[in-house]
């Protein structure tokens, strides 16, 4: 098991990643779900922007709403063993601001599909 294995085992993590249209997505671990390499490296710097963002109802089900009026895309991990499966769409624009701290990161995964037709996510 790699050091960041160990950092993120067992954590709830959020990580980002971007897709075919250029839409962003936050996916939520749930403690146990996959993340890509280049992501579970840099790990901080996805904390870092998630630890940011304005989530009023952070503790409770309706974070992903909150989420969703930053412009996200919502994915959260199906205990136990996945997949990631969509609980919102971006029920506002995301701003500038954001989508450019979020396209700064060199770790930015990318998937070759469009979240708007993705229900799930199921290899990263």
């Amino acid at each position: 098991m790699s050091i960041y294995e160990e950092e993120l085992e067992g954590r709830e993590f959020d990580w980002f990643a971007i897709d075919s249209e250029g839409n962003i997505g936050l996916f939520s671990t749930a403690g146990e779900g996959a993340i890509p390499t280049a992501v579970m490296e840099a790990y901080s710097e996805h904390d870092k922007i998630s630890e940011q963002l304005e989530s009023p109802s952070w503790g409770s089900s309706e974070v992903w709403s909150d989420y969703a009026a930053l412009g996200l895309y919502v994915y959260d991990w199906s205990l136990h063993g996945g997949p990631y499966k969509k609980e919102r769409a971006p029920s506002k624009v995301m701003s500038a601001e954001l989508k450019q701290k979020l396209l700064s990161l060199g770790s930015l995964h990318s998937f070759s599909v469009k979240f708007a037709e993705q229900k799930e996510i199921v290899s990263v």
